[in-house]
């Protein structure tokens, strides 16, 4: 067996396709760093230059002569300058418990008085680039975004010193989770499905050396599967060692107590509640493994049933890119078994910190439900699998 391991983990890492994938890979993550960084500061904390300049403009306000219809809005204008103006200060004097409580301020000010620059009902509203993204419901994003951004600063605010980098959740604990929320499990997901695709297939052009190994099928997919996964877990520490580099010399390792937010529904009501990053990290990588050895074996059966890398390939694009051939906001209010659709667990990190919750209006898209949901597939693959590797004259290679 371990002939074969060793067999099997020499065509991964030979095999042009695949080192052309994980090369691919580990450049755009470089290039991404360079151009657009995953941990750029979130779009709901303004730089000090935006702070001056909106506190100018709305002080400017308050000193104009008003009529009926604006003048409503000068008391309100007064109170966001007054926050601007702390926020500011706190910046400018290192204070970064009192940025945090003015912060904090900031955008609760804003869940009250923030509307719709296009219903100019208010003069106050949410960051522009919801607006400019031609998002379906740019208001409840940015409201979700205020809401996710402000529980995940009530800790901070209660901490002697709190850290800049962890108020920007820059850090490289925070970094890997925003850009698992942000793309990289897909893209992780991409080249399990790509690594796994010709196992069999592959091994057409080595009958020899295959036939010669006293293997079982059963025996020889499961070591088939055991490489890939193998093989990813390098990837992903180059990978995660690379982000590394990028991340910690400028603004630190951070803490895994660090708390993100979790947006939950019991019923009609909904709530968002502080979970521990270490935690939340845990539970995402538990879910993209289960994913990951889901794409590999469903590719391992495709090739055992049709002898073709299509069918697998196809089938695993649909799990992966699928959700928006049904999704619709809010469509679990309506359709409540939409919450148990397998393509709806495509990004773990979402399902960690409840993004699926708020998209679909719901509360049952939990860690534990991705478990069922996921673990249901497999177990009918590994089914599948067995019956179809014990039948009479069952091999991996024809």
């Amino acid at each position: 067996m371990m002939a074969y391991f060793r067999f099997q983990f020499h065509q991964l890492l030979t095999n042009r396709k695949n080192l052309a994938v994980i090369g691919i890979a580990l450049v755009a993550l470089i290039c991404q760093f360079v151009f657009f960084p995953p941990n750029t500061t979130p779009v709901e904390l303004p730089t000090a230059t935006v702070l001056s300049r909106d506190r100018d403009k709305n002080i400017a306000f308050v000193n104009e002569s008003h009529g009926p219809n604006t003048a409503v809005w000068v008391p309100s204008t007064r109170e966001f300058a007054k926050i601007e103006t702390q926020m500011l200060t706190a910046q400018k004097q290192g204070k970064n418990k009192a940025y945090v409580r003015a912060t904090i301020n900031y955008l609760g000010f804003l869940r009250r008085y923030a509307a719709n620059p296009d219903a100019q009902s208010s003069p106050f509203h949410y960051p522009l680039t919801y607006y400019y993204e031609n998002r379906q419901y740019p208001d409840a994003d940015a409201a979700y975004a205020n809401v996710v951004l402000t529980q995940s600063l009530i800790p901070l605010a209660k901490q002697a010193h709190p850290d800049v980098s962890t108020i920007h959740q820059q850090t490289f604990w925070q970094t890997l989770f925003r850009g698992a929320l942000g793309g990289w499990l897909t893209a992780l997901l991409l080249i399990t499905i790509l690594l796994a695709n010709d196992l069999l297939t592959s091994e057409q052009r080595h009958r020899s050396i295959a036939r010669s190994l006293p293997l079982s099928p059963w025996h020889a997919i499961n070591t088939k599967t055991l490489t890939v996964l193998g093989t990813l877990a390098g990837a992903v520490t180059l990978l995660i060692g690379v982000t590394a580099v990028c991340v910690i010399p400028f603004h630190g390792l951070g803490s895994l107590t660090t708390a993100i937010s979790n947006f939950a529904k019991n019923g009609s009501y909904a709530y968002v509640q502080p979970l521990a990053l270490g935690s939340a990290l845990l539970m995402m990588l538990g879910l993209t493994v289960l994913l990951m050895w889901l794409f590999i074996r469903l590719n391992l059966l495709c090739q055992l049933l049709f002898h073709n890398e299509l069918i697998g390939l196809v089938l695993s694009a649909l799990l992966l890119f699928g959700e928006p051939l049904y999704f619709m906001q809010g469509l679990a209010f309506s359709v409540p078994q939409t919450a148990y659709y397998l393509p709806s667990y495509m990004n773990p990190a979402a399902i960690v910190n409840g993004l699926q919750n708020f998209r679909y209006d719901t509360g049952q898209m939990t860690p534990l439900s991705g478990v069922i949901v996921i673990g249901s597939v497999i177990v009918l693959l590994e089914i599948m699998l067995f019956i179809v590797t014990h039948r009479r004259h069952a091999a991996t290679v024809k």
